[in-house]
């Protein structure tokens, strides 16, 4: 009888795709493709007067002042077109931990990940390459935008483009036969795919909101004050790395009853909704347990398993 292999107390594994923080500037439309200048967008303080409209008030204070501070961004009044860059990684020698306990887990993820990430990392390959050129990691940046370019560079080679309203974000059914989408889908799964070399993405977005519009930098987490402040860099709005990381993740529809993606995490946890969509049974760990003891695992989980060990994270669980 072969030993069941357990979940070890120590385990770990290095995030696969590595965004860079973005950067957000301005410029004009009409000038996109070739006289693009970059004109930093600035986070401002800002100090309003407005009222109070939360529910748990006492009786009193309803018709009193509320005071709020906080950072701002906005284009500036004579250009209309937001422009959001990064870079992302693609690095592989996927399904080796980066800190495991159990040698027999670690010969068993590996042998795994192996068998089947040529299969299971096109798919995957295929949904991070939509998102991205869906403009998924606008955010509330593509809410009610006019229109929106998006132009990769694979390895500093000719770019090339997408209309990212083209791209639904409910599902991704579609473009499987878009071959630019495909270019940078190969991309992703080459580095992904391989054990010594990685692929690196240049993804520059264009985004037409109109001249003086509001734009939506990541917020910074201000532990103990109510007051906003945006991130930046060089004195110029940003989006963190990790929001622009967790869009381009946003490939799980394979959780039961799913109505729309999520970013893949361990228990399907979505903060925002206060929900978690794989609370048992198909979370990470039961799956992941599953595969590596040989039990029957579907092809979808699979996905989801390799899905996670390109996120990466702690993983152990604990000592028996």
């Amino acid at each position: 009888m072969t030993k069941e292999i357990k979940l070890p107390s120590m385990l770990a594994f290095e995030r696969k795709l590595e965004a860079s923080d973005a950067l957000m500037t301005a410029g004009s439309w009409s000038n996109k493709d070739s006289l693009w200048e970059d004109t930093k967008i600035s986070v401002l303080p800002r100090t309003l007067r407005g009222t109070k409209s939360q529910f748990n008030l006492d009786k009193g204070g309803r018709e009193d002042n509320n005071i709020s501070e906080g950072d701002d961004a906005y284009l500036p009044n004579d250009l209309d077109t937001l422009k959001v860059s990064f870079t992302l990684r693609a690095i592989g020698n996927l399904g080796v931990p980066f800190g495991c306990n159990d040698p027999d887990f670690t010969g068993a993820i590996k042998e795994k990940a192996s068998a089947y990430k040529s299969k299971g990392l096109k798919e995957l390959a295929y949904r991070y390459a939509y998102n991205i050129a869906a403009g998924r990691f606008l955010w509330r940046n593509r809410v009610g935008a006019e229109q929106i370019y998006i132009q990769v560079k694979v390895n500093e080679q000719e770019a090339v483009s997408f209309n990212g309203y083209d791209f639904s974000l409910k599902s991704f059914e579609s473009h499987q036969d878009n071959n630019d989408l495909m270019k940078v889908a190969n991309a992703i799964f080459e580095g992904l795919n391989s054990d010594e070399q990685f692929v690196c993405l240049t993804i520059d977005a264009f985004v037409k909101l109109g001249k003086g519009q509001h734009v939506f930098p990541s917020q910074e987490m201000n532990m103990g004050e109510k007051k906003k402040v945006l991130f930046k860099l060089d004195n110029c709005a940003a989006m963190h790395s990790v929001k622009i990381g967790n869009a381009i993740r946003t490939v799980d529809d394979w959780y039961e009853n799913a109505e729309f993606p999520i970013a893949v995490e361990p228990f399907g946890a979505v903060t925002q909704q206060g929900q978690a969509y794989r609370k048992t049974k198909t979370d990470l760990y039961t799956l992941m347990m599953k595969w590596v003891n040989d039990k029957e695992v579907s092809e979808n989980d699979k996905n989801f398993v390799l899905a996670n060990l390109i996120r990466g994270g702690v993983f152990g669980g604990k000592s028996e």
